[in-house]
C-alpha cells in the first residue's frame, strides 16, 4: 500500500475517532496538527515554511477534505515548525507528510543542505515522500486550488508518484535525490512544478485561483544547489533511460499515415569495453487505439496489421536524438544524470580520478532498438 493510500485511511480514521472521542478532553490525538505537505521559501534571514495541515480539532469540518494552509518564519526550518505548532496550539506532526516543495527563489539562491539534512534525518519524516521544486513561490501555489482535488499536497503526491508509470516522466522521492547528491558528481534533479489556471468550479472557495498542476519540467542540482533547467526535449530524453517509466509515447507519419505507438517495456543495458561505455535502449511497443487496447473486438482483430517499418525507423530516430540530447548537455554542463560515473565506479572501484573526470572524457556509444511486441 503506498503512502497516499496509506495516508487517506490515516485521514478517514481520525475523522471516526472524532466522532466517538469527542467527548474526551486532552486526547494526544486531539492535540495534533497533521502536517501533509510542506513548502519552504526564501527569506533574507531564513526561511517561510507553509504546511498544509489535517487537524483532528476541526469540529463540523469534514476531515481530509478541507485541509489548512499555515505559513511561518523561522532562521530554520526546524524554527519555522515550532512556530506553526505554536500559531496552531498544536504539535506539530510530520510522520504523515507526503510533500516537500522548494520555492524558486529559495532553491536558486540557496544552498539548502540543511534543510534537505532536517527532513532525511528526522526520525518520524519519510524518505519516500516526494520531493519537487516548483515555479514562484511554494507558498503561492500550495494557496492554489487543483480543479479535481481539494488537497493541494496529495494532487501533487499523486502526480509525482504516480505519473511516471503513464507519461514520460522521471521523478525522485526525498531518499533518491538525498542519494544523488552524494555520488561522484553529486548531481541529481528535481521536477519542476508548473499552475496552468482554469475556471473555478469550487463554490466552497470562490475566491481561490484554481486549475491544474504540471511536472514536465526537470531542474538539475549538484551538491544541493541549482544547477541548470533541461529542455522539454532533455527532459523526456532522461526518461528514455529510465526502465521504470513506460509512459513513452511516440507518433510518426513516415509511412504516409499518422500513427501512435506507446511503449510497453523497455530495456536499459550499460556496458563497458575497451574504455568505451555502450549504451542500449530497447524500447518495446504497440500501437495505440484506445484505453483499452488489450481488448480488442472483432472489426480490430481483421484489421490488424504491423507497424511498418517506416514508422519504426522514424521512431528509432526519434528516441536515439532525444537519448543523445541528455548525453551532450551532460557534457556541456558536466553533470551526470544517467550514472556513467557510477558504472565505472562498479567495475574499478572509487578513486579520485573517477572522481574528477569530467563528462567530456568519456567515450560514450548509443544504441536505441525500437521493437514492436
Amino acid at each position: 500500500m503506498d503512502d497516499i493510500k496509506r495516508t487517506a485511511i490515516v485521514i478517514a480514521a481520525l475523522a471516526v475517532l472524532l466522532l466517538i472521542s469527542s467527548s474526551f478532553v486532552g486526547s494526544n490525538i486531539m492535540n495534533r496538527a497533521i502536517i501533509i505537505g510542506v513548502g519552504v521559501d526564501k527569506l533574507e534571514d531564513g526561511v517561510r515554511l507553509t504546511a498544509e495541515i489535517v487537524s483532528p480539532g476541526n469540529g463540523s469540518e469534514q476531515v481530509g477534505t478541507y485541509s489548512k494552509i499555515v505559513s511561518a518564519n523561522g532562521r530554520s526550518v526546524g524554527q519555522a515548525i515550532q512556530k506553526i505548532a505554536e500559531l496552531t496550539g498544536k504539535e506539530a506532526s510530520l510522520g504523515r507528510c507526503l510533500l516537500i516543495i522548494l520555492g524558486q527563489d529559495f532553491y536558486e539562491n540557496t544552498d539548502f543542505a540543511d534543510t534537505i539534512d532536517y527532513f532525511i534525518n528526522s526520525d518520524s519524516f519519510k524518505e519516500s515522500s516526494a520531493i519537487c521544486c516548483c515555479e514562484g513561490s511554494a507558498e503561492e501555489l500550495m494557496n492554489k486550488g487543483p480543479a479535481v482535488a481539494q488537497s493541494v499536497s496529495l494532487a501533487l503526491t499523486t502526480l509525482l508518484q504516480d505519473q511516471a508509470k503513464k507519461v514520460a516522466i522521471v521523478t525522485n522521492t526525498l531518499l533518491d535525490y538525498t542519494l544523488s547528491q552524494k555520488n561522484m558528481l553529486k548531481t541529481g534533479f528535481l521536477n519542476k512544478v508548473k499552475f496552468l489556471p482554469s475556471q473555478n468550479t469550487d463554490s466552497n472557495k470562490p475566491d481561490q485561483e484554481q486549475g491544474f498542476f504540471t511536472i514536465n519540467d526537470l531542474t538539475v542540482f549538484r551538491d544541493n544547489n541549482f544547477d541548470c533547467d533541461l529542455t522539454p526535449d532533455e527532459s523526456i530524453g532522461l526518461a528514455l533511460f529510465n526502465d521504470k517509466v513506460l509512459g513513452d509515447t511516440f507518433s510518426s507519419d513516415a509511412s504516409g499515415k499518422l500513427l501512435t505507438v506507446n511503449v510497453n517495456s523497455k530495456k536499459i543495458d550499460k556496458k563497458i569495453k575497451d574504455g568505451e561505455v555502450t549504451i542500449t535502449i530497447k524500447l518495446f511497443v504497440k500501437l495505440a487505439r484506445t484505453d483499452s487496447a488489450d481488448v480488442e473486438g472483432v472489426f480490430v482483430s481483421q484489421d490488424k496489421k504491423e507497424i511498418p517499418k517506416e514508422t519504426i525507423n522514424d521512431i528509432t530516430e526519434q528516441a536515439r536524438q532525444l537519448s543523445q540530447a541528455v548525453i551532450d548537455r551532460q557534457i556541456s554542463q558536466n553533470f551526470d544524470l544517467i550514472k556513467i560515473h557510477d558504472l565505472y565506479r562498479q567495475k574499478q572501484g572509487s578513486n579520485k580520478e573517477l572522481e574528477n573526470k569530467p563528462m567530456e572524457e568519456f567515450n560514450v556509444n548509443l544504441k536505441v532498438e525500437v521493437i514492436e511486441k
